[in-house]
């Protein structure tokens, strides 16, 4: 597999470069689940001295051939090799390796050998300790309430699109609103082992009938179709409420859920064009 080779040819000139004191791997190769088909990410901790003199991409070209290098949308930066392998890099300086502790919660490794490429100090191991184990476990009544009111307030926000006309935008809305739907769905099932992408490995992570489900929640920008993936996604959330968030005595606003559902049974807006 290229990605097992760039990640072996990736620690070992981490280890041949002095100015680089620890090197941290992370993503589907260090929780043992990337395949031919995964991006490599890593996190790389240079000397304070060195860092503004570090040569990013052209350290990163050295150990296998770069054919783009650029800020992504989340701020991170992205590398596309020539040999078609994508990989995501966050070089930082070593007074920054405390950072690595604010990412419990979020990202976990089984064991420090998964994931610790290099640490000549000790001190990335020491924060990075706090990853180690399984998946976070997902629960709590501020969890469930926070992914409750988000989902319905990009629901009441598309259903408004929906009603204007604006079909383009309520679809790419809807997208946004399934990553609540979809946690919500993994709570129920007690599938939340992909929890930070929670559309990842949806197809065996869910049972048949909730994947069929969700597939009728989904849509092309087609007025019609995208108002119908809207219901289905609105009656899955209200059921899920039920299901998850009653239990917990959390209690979601009766006016605005009206409101959404009132917005919704409009019939759809005709097409401007």
């Amino acid at each position: 597999m290229l990605q097992k080779k760039m990640i072996e040819r990736f620690r070992e000139a981490c280890h041949e470069d002095a100015r680089i004191i620890a090197a941290l791997m992370f993503g589907s190769f260090a929780i043992g689940e990337g395949d031919a088909f995964s991006d490599i990410e890593f996190a790389v901790f240079i000397q304070d001295d060195s860092f503004e003199r570090f040569e990013q991409r052209s350290w990163l070209n050295a150990v296998s051939p770069v054919a783009a290098y650029f800020p992504d949308d989340f701020g991170h930066y992205t590398a596309l090799f020539e040999n078609g392998i994508r990989g995501e890099y966050h070089f930082m300086r070593k007074s920054d390796i405390p950072i690595i502790s604010t990412w419990q919660g979020y990202g976990w490794f089984p064991s420090l050998e998964s994931a610790v490429l290099l640490d000549r100090s000790g001190e990335l191991s020491a924060y990075a300790s706090a990853l180690v184990g399984g998946p976070p476990i997902r629960e709590g009544a501020p969890l469930v309430e926070g992914l409750a009111l988000n989902l319905i307030s990009l629901i009441l926000s598309g259903a408004n699109l929906l009603n204007r006309g604006e079909y383009a935008r309520a679809w790419a809305l809807l997208g946004k609103a399934h990553e609540n739907l979809l946690k919500l769905v993994r709570l129920h099932e007690g599938a939340t082992d992909h929890w930070p992408t929670p559309s990842r490995a949806l197809e065996k992570d869910l049972s048949s009938d909730s994947y069929n489900r969700y597939l009728a929640c989904t849509a092309s920008a087609e007025s019609k179709l995208l108002s119908a993936a809207y219901h289905e996604s609105w009656k899955w959330s209200l059921e899920l409420f039920r299901g998850v968030a009653e239990p917990l005595n959390i209690e979601l606003p009766t006016s605005v859920i009206e409101q959404v559902q009132r917005l919704l049974n409009k019939p759809a807006a005709p097409h401007n064009k």
